[in-house]
């Protein structure tokens, strides 16, 4: 049985709901609204799963968010020519803080908070050091879980703050 396959079982066993989500799909939940604003396409590039990643702008509290999933350069820059990024309050990065990142799209994004969710001592050497100080010359505070722990964004609109748990 593929996992897909098991995961849609285990969903429909807890009465959860499964859906394809799909670029411009807006939806709400209390304070919560987030859009897909992506994948809009199949990329060859790259990592084709990773550029499948589903991509959302989330709002609430006066706060903008930006989850990348793991897309990669190639998405990255096409995600940028469809327009209407700006500036965002926090930013998860994509792909563990890997290497693969488009310049551009940190410096459109400019977080005031940015999130590497990545194993401590992982054979692949994430995140890498450029993209943390490309993340720091954008002006973003950055929490990794593989040196903070629990990465927590707290707070809203002007007083967002990052909270760590340790390492």
């Amino acid at each position: 049985m593929r996992l897909s396959r098991c995961r849609r079982i285990w969903a429909a066993s807890a009465g959860v709901p499964v859906t394809r989500a799909l670029v411009g799909d807006r939806a709400r939940l209390g304070r919560l609204a987030w859009q897909v604003l992506w994948p809009a396409r199949v990329v060859q590039a790259g990592s084709v799963p990773n550029n499948a990643s589903v991509v959302l702008l989330v709002r609430t509290r006066g706060l903008s968010l930006l989850l990348t999933g793991d897309v990669e350069p190639e998405a990255q820059r096409l995600l940028l020519a469809r327009g209407g990024l700006g500036r965002v309050d926090v930013l998860k990065v994509a792909h563990h803080g890997s290497a693969n990142q488009e310049p551009q799209l940190l410096r459109t994004v400019r977080p005031r908070i940015a999130v590497i969710s990545v194993g401590a001592d992982n054979d692949y050497g994430h995140p890498a050091p450029r993209t943390l100080a490309a993340l720091r010359r954008a002006g973003a505070l950055v929490g990794r879980t593989d040196r903070d722990g629990t990465v927590l964004v707290a707070g809203s609109g002007s007083s967002v703050r990052l909270v760590t748990g340790g390492g």
